[in-house]
């Protein structure tokens, strides 16, 4: 007979303790972590070439934040130079965690 593997349901009970319930919530965290993408130097340019050429069209922007990739799709609502970031809907996106960035 073939075994099953539960995954972390195996662990359910052993959250009635508060220490082990913080426990497996930072290992389903940790599990759930990405490796940030390293950018080619085309989609720099292809990131860069649409930020310059910006028109106030609907975008779809792609970014990492605390070992996850995140999506917001809407318009640039500002584009600060001096800080490094991005705001889309409202979503400070700093410009060094930008992983794509698209026209709709």
């Amino acid at each position: 007979m073939k075994s099953v593997d539960r995954g972390m349901v195996k662990y359910a009970p052993y959250q009635s303790l508060v220490e082990q319930s913080i426990a497996l919530s930072r290992m389903r965290t940790n599990r759930e972590r990405q490796e940030k993408k390293i950018l080619s130097s085309d989609q720099a340019e292809e990131i860069n070439e649409i930020l310059t050429h910006y028109q106030g069209e609907v975008i779809r922007v792609s970014f990492y934040r605390m070992g996850r990739t995140f999506e917001e799709e809407g318009t640039i609502d500002r584009i600060d130079l001096f800080e490094r970031t991005l705001y889309v809907n409202g979503v400070r996106i700093t410009l060094t965690s930008l992983q794509s960035l698209e026209r709709k």
